[in-house]
């Protein structure tokens, strides 16, 4: 895994395999000092859902980036895959078999989406630091 900082005390980080949640948590907490703890557990939790959806349903290579975007008071998490073409779907929380993370993901930040490049897409969600 390599690591590069990003501005304002964000960071970038190239997966080469699914991270532990102690992982993601220590890394999600190192951006996002000084917000409330009930808003780390959710970009955690957020942050180890799209990592999970990336390995489960897309190409790698990947790289998770989080970092503070202060004039919004919100820390984005986004995570990086090289399938363009296969998009998240939100699923249904009456079909568990369809997955329900990115349900997690939408009820747990204050917007989420994708971008989508021709060689890749980033799926990415923000949660408020107030």
């Amino acid at each position: 895994m390599n690591m590069v900082e990003l501005p304002d005390d964000g960071l970038d980080l190239e997966l080469r395999g699914i991270p532990s949640l102690d992982g993601i948590d220590g890394w999600v907490r190192q951006v996002a000092y000084g917000v409330d703890e009930q808003r780390v557990a959710d970009l955690v939790l957020i942050a180890a859902e799209l990592v999970g959806n990336a390995h489960r349903h897309a190409e790698g290579p990947w790289r998770m980036r989080v970092w503070p975007v202060r004039e919004r008071q919100v820390v984005r998490v986004e995570v990086e895959d090289r399938s363009p073409s296969l998009l998240p779907v939100l699923g249904r929380a009456d079909s568990p078999s369809l997955g329900n993370g990115l349900l997690l993901v939408n009820r747990l930040s204050v917007h989420w989406g994708f971008d989508r490049h021709d060689d890749r897409k980033v799926v990415w969600a923000e949660v408020p630091t107030t």
